[in-house]
């Protein structure tokens, strides 16, 4: 539990929250389903619209999908949020709207969330509380929290009450964006956007958000994990927990989200209280950035959402995390290659940096790679070369401006990347709307070469006996770090022959296609001469010569041995590598 002395003084007293505004809930009205089409089809023909005549604007056209998805909610809030990771597939002016998706923070009625606990915990409220708040304290699409006390630990818990017919809701919603993905797919659609896999992360996010158990399993493994880097994470209290209510510690609500908004409206009113609680913003900043980086690269498993309402702010310059219902983690493979890569970077390596970059696509079309890695060097560079000067707005300094820039470059290649990426990009992003309150000056890169040398050094302090002293605590750590490079410029280096193999072999087989077509229309050419060669010997012709059968039959002769040598050649162009067509593409 959090200590006493951590609890910081209010910030923003309670009055002056705003209070949750509650509606009436009941089943999907069935037409919703035509109401969702009409939105969709309006949306659709904006968009064909303004590009016909040429007068699209992003910004202005992702602000109108923004607030027709908050109209619609449900699901499609979710979707929106999903989609405002493919900055490598849309305008980052709509990802950038899509990002601050909000759903409708509307509550319901308190009776009724309290037959829900009751109804869910087979108790009434007063066997388990003593206390219990009936106006919910935050809302969101998914649910509602209310405070209460336990009885039997008597202490202060928030609970976590999902909202009536939430899974209807979200079956209807999904079996809509299905059929969508299908016909998306059906009539190539930007065949790269791949809906299939973008359905698939969708109906993923739904199972893990309708059963509040996920959450609650990823709290307490959080718990656990981020206490090593000096973070606080509610406790989770399973007795009382179901897939529908969740009830953890309830934290002091002093949120990062509360910080920004009293720094922009009254700057004294905070300095007095930072130093009323022995809060430093820059070091806060510092601990945010090391233990989001921690959990990524070492952990295997980070905070996906670390937005400013998820971010509590202690006594001491601790902090604490709050929902961790988008807790993610990385595919061991491909979270080896982003180490690299973030180790290339910071350390200035612009060429391994680049290749990595084209490592870490989910798919390369047939493109120049030379070509592309002389651009993404170039972004590289560009980036460096900002963080070094201080008077840049943090924005242009960032890890986020940098996969922005590098991102931008593969995208104008149409290179996808992998939802692992887009995943772990989330993570930083959200995190800079606090960095960037908390210390504008903050220095990212060097940032980040500090963090991995704490993580080399703690590496090499777990690889190592205990009672190895001396020469052997050097040797052996010397040792693992060789084999950690040995095996680290293996893996570099099958990848990326696999991914030039990948490129040459796109390149090869489209050319290989044209040539094909080609010797098509050849052999068609053929076939005509030879007909019209039987026109001329089986029928007087006005104007045309008569052709003897001799000439004929050596013509046809002739004929026949070009069709069949273009026939060979052009089955040879169109058959495919079997063992290169399914080569893997991840380190062996």
């Amino acid at each position: 539990m959090l200590k006493p002395s951590w609890i910081p003084t209010p910030l923003v007293e309670p009055e002056d929250r705003a209070p949750v505004p509650i509606v009436a809930v009941g089943p999907p009205p069935v037409w919703r389903t035509w109401s969702v089409l009409g939105h969709l089809t309006m949306l659709s023909v904006v968009l064909v619209g303004r590009l016909l005549i040429g007068r699209f604007e992003p910004a202005s056209y992702g602000r109108r999908l923004r607030l027709t998805l908050e109209r619609m909610g449900g699901l499609w809030i979710k979707a929106g949020q999903l989609a405002s990771l493919r900055i490598d597939l849309l305008p980052e002016e709509i990802c950038r709207e899509l990002a601050n998706l909000q759903s409708q923070a509307l509550g319901f009625d308190g009776d009724l969330a309290r037959r829900i606990v009751e109804h869910e915990l087979q108790a009434p409220v007063d066997t388990h509380f003593d206390r219990w708040e009936a106006t919910p304290m935050a809302a969101a699409s998914i649910g509602q929290v209310h405070r209460a006390r336990l009885r039997r630990e008597q202490v202060w818990v928030a609970v976590k009450v999902q909202k009536p017919q939430s899974a209807e809701l979200f079956d209807r919603d999904l079996a809509v964006i299905r059929r969508l993905a299908r016909l998306l797919k059906l009539v190539r659609v930007r065949r790269h956007m791949h809906w299939d896999l973008g359905e698939h992360e969708l109906r993923q996010i739904v199972k893990e958000e309708l059963d509040f158990g996920y959450e609650a399993s990823s709290t307490t493994r959080m718990r656990r994990t981020l206490r090593r880097h000096g973070v606080h994470v509610p406790r989770v209290f399973d007795a009382y927990s179901t897939p529908r209510v969740l009830v953890t510690e309830l934290l002091p609500s002093v949120f990062m989200a509360d910080y920004i908004r009293v720094a922009r409206e009254d700057p004294e009113r905070l300095r007095r209280w930072l130093a009323a609680n022995d809060i430093d913003p820059r070091r806060v900043a510092r601990r945010l950035v090391f233990s989001l980086e921690r959990q990524m690269l070492e952990d295997n498993l980070f905070h996906g959402d670390m937005h400013p309402g998820n971010i509590v702010l202690l006594r001491g310059s601790r902090v604490a995390l709050i929902d961790f219902g988008a807790t993610n983690f990385t595919d061991a493979g491909y979270l080896r290659k982003f180490r690299l890569y973030t180790r290339a970077v910071v350390s200035q390596q612009h060429s391994k940096a680049a290749d990595l970059a084209l490592m870490l696509c989910a798919r390369l079309p047939p493109i120049d790679t030379t070509l592309v890695r002389e651009r993404l060097m170039r972004a590289l560079r560009g980036w460096t070369s900002r963080t070094l000067v201080r008077e840049l707005p943090y924005g242009e300094r960032s890890l986020d401006s940098l996969i922005l820039a590098v991102m931008r470059v593969l995208l104008g290649f149409r290179c996808t990347m992998e939802w692992a990426f887009l995943r772990l990009h989330r993570a930083i992003s959200t995190l800079d709307a606090s960095v960037v309150a908390l210390h504008p000056a903050l220095d990212s890169r060097r940032l980040t070469a500090r963090y991995l040398a704490d993580a080399d050094r703690r590496a090499r302090t777990s690889a190592v006996s205990a009672r190895a002293i001396g020469r052997a605590i050097r040797a052996g750590g010397q040792a693992d770090v060789m084999q950690e490079r040995l095996r680290d410029y293996a893996m570099f280096q099958s990848t990326l022959v696999r991914r030039q193999a990948q490129t040459f072999r796109g390149a090869a087989g489209a050319a290989a296609r044209v040539a094909a077509a080609v010797l098509r229309v050849a052999m068609l050419v053929v076939a005509l001469q030879a007909t019209a060669g039987a026109a001329l010997l089986f029928r007087d012709w006005p104007g045309l010569p008569r052709l003897e059968p001799q000439t004929f039959a050596l013509m046809l002769a002739i004929d026949f041995c070009i069709w069949r040598a273009l026939r060979h050649v052009r089955r040879e162009l169109s058959r495919r590598d079997v063992n290169l067509g399914r080569a893997p593409l991840t380190a062996a």
